[in-house]
């Protein structure tokens, strides 16, 4: 059986209705989830890789720290510094077999981040292996010391390097998906 988003929505509220674990539907499931994954990663093999937060955590963490500055109505400026942590997609997608040396065809390889709403920001190769921007696209887990709130997570994916880091930034994130 497979599910579109709203009624995939729709099942896993009832489930959870009735007192069972169900992981959020995502546009570009073929399937319905596994409660314990918390992002699929598809296009890199025969199958989807499903990561459960486990899975995650046991690739290298990575801590990054962007500024802002913030004006106030009174148009005084100030700064705050915002804590993410998490994983490097690269990192992820590497441990999924995307983007290696022997990966032939990588190199014209675009990944999109999916959102649980099906929001989609686009990535090229390119941009997560062979740039500085790479190493600041980051699988967000915690901000600031503290989990995701439910409207940003359980998983974000910001690219900080980005100067304007709004319309690749993607709230609940639930898969990337590799097209070559």
């Amino acid at each position: 059986m497979t599910l579109d988003a709203p009624a995939g929505r729709a099942w896993c509220a009832a489930v959870l209705w009735i007192g069972t674990a169900c992981a959020a539907a995502c546009p570009a499931d073929t399937a319905p989830r596994a409660a314990d994954t918390a992002l699929v990663v598809q296009g890199t093999g025969p199958a989807p890789w499903a990561l459960s937060s486990a899975d995650l955590a046991a690739l290298p963490p990575t801590r990054l720290t962007q500024r802002q500055t913030v004006s106030s109505a009174t148009g005084v400026a100030s700064e705050r510094s915002l804590a993410y942590s998490g994983v490097l997609v690269r990192d992820v997608l590497a441990k999924a077999g995307f983007g290696g040396p022997n990966d032939r065809g990588a190199r014209t390889g675009i990944v999109e981040a999916v959102a649980t709403d099906g929001y989609r920001a686009v990535y090229s190769w390119g941009e997560l292996f062979n740039s500085a921007l790479g190493d600041q696209v980051l699988v967000i887990t915690a901000q600031d010391d503290r989990p995701l709130d439910a409207a940003a997570g359980p998983l974000a994916l910001r690219s900080l390097a980005d100067l304007r880091p709004g319309p690749r930034h993607v709230r609940n994130l639930c898969a990337l998906v590799v097209r070559r």
